[in-house]
């Protein structure tokens, strides 16, 4: 933590300040000493949070029936898909075991790709992997650069889970009618916020495509690395679908609670806190995700809106529940199930953006209305 620290302040010394956006980047992406770059253990019973693919197979199971979905959709053939910020590898290990299960001919049409920076992550999950072999077979691994991914185009699904809201954000804040950006400084004690000009003129591009209006003393966050995400995506989705699932909401969701001091937290050992300056690179720093951001930045990208959803419903109408009706009296199995779909657990706060190219217009059974669903 201290060697974080100290390559931080000498950042800062360098310029007086950093934006808000360069912190939260070298506190959770420094080659070295950045949380999700480590080899700390982040999810589960003894890291920070828990995601949906470490609360039951189910989840898993449940993709990858939306993905033979989807490969029907698209006339069958080969299909691939491309996973970003894979974890621990266990989404991608629940989706290939029920493919290989339940759907034969996708699965021998299908190859999965995992986007993944940190060499400590990728061992993990080829561990995961190593005792299927024959699965294995099935997944490479890629990192991303500035210039987006090393491979070529590709037809199938970009799939993220959690992956969005980990992304550096920029801070605003209206102040005395003006739109400011919030830096980070250092005072010789202590890290310490300040406002100033907005860095980047595209920040302020962001209020004119969402239906926000700045109002006085409300913090906004801004995430620009998503839509340049989207972009590498759209360059290499010759055909196909991008499913993004994360906690958030639209913009008028995100802010019309009155929340002034915007969606930034930390998460450390199943705790939630603000204090972004302390434990660097040792918890994680994330904001809700901003779909309609998300929404607007596919559309100039050439991704149209296929839909988008809370988690319960397109949980339950992928058929979660009758999966469900399959536990029996197993009563730790149905209270993890629960939790992925129950409005006080993951299924009001994680939302489903699904996106296409060159498809159409695609029904999907994920977005159909549920009172159309018969249990």
């Amino acid at each position: 933590m201290q060697l974080l620290k100290n390559f931080l302040i000498k950042k800062i010394n360098n310029t007086g300040k950093i934006t808000f956006a360069e912190f939260m980047e070298v506190v959770l992406y420094h080659p070295r000493y950045g949380y999700y770059t480590s080899e700390r253990k982040r999810i589960g019973r003894f890291g920070d949070y828990y995601t949906s693919p470490t609360v039951h197979t189910m989840f898993g199971k449940l993709l990858a029936k939306q993905l033979e979905e989807m490969w029907e959709i698209m006339g069958k053939g080969a299909f691939t898909i491309v996973e970003i910020g894979a974890n621990d590898g266990w989404l991608c290990h629940d989706i290939l075991q029920c493919i290989w299960k339940e759907y034969p001919v996708l699965y021998n049409n299908l190859h999965y790709r995992i986007i993944e920076i940190n060499p400590c992550t990728r061992e993990r999950q080829k561990f995961v992997f190593n005792p299927i072999e024959s699965i294995e077979k099935k997944i490479s691994w890629h990192t991303c650069t500035e210039d987006g991914f090393p491979f070529d185009e590709v037809r199938g699904c970009f799939l993220s889970n959690e992956f969005i809201d980990a992304l550096p954000v920029h801070r605003l804040r209206v102040k005395n009618k003006t739109l400011k950006e919030i830096y980070v400084s250092y005072n010789g004690v202590k890290f310490y916020e300040t406002e100033d000009e907005v860095s980047v003129y595209t920040l302020k591009k962001y209020f004119e495509r969402i239906p926000v209006s700045p109002e006085e003393g409300q913090t906004y966050e801004v995430n620009l690395h998503a839509a340049k995400w989207l972009q590498h995506i759209s360059e290499k989705l010759r055909r196909g679908f991008v499913i993004t699932i994360d906690y958030g909401d639209t913009a008028h969701g995100i802010y019309r609670e009155g929340n002034l001091d915007g969606t930034v937290r930390c998460f450390y050992k199943h705790t939630v806190n603000h204090d972004y300056y302390e434990r660097l690179g040792e918890q994680d720093i994330t904001a809700h995700v901003d779909f309609t951001n998300l929404i607007e930045a596919g559309k100039s990208f050439g991704l149209e809106v296929t839909g988008f959803t809370k988690q319960s419903h397109y949980l339950i109408a992928l058929g979660i529940l009758e999966d469900l009706n399959t536990a029996g009296n197993d009563f730790n199995t149905i209270m993890k199930v629960k939790n992925l779909f129950h409005p006080e657990g993951m299924g009001e706060i994680f939302k489903v953006l699904i996106q296409h190219k060159n498809i159409g217009s695609p029904q999907l059974t994920s977005l159909r209305p549920l009172h159309s669903i018969i249990i």
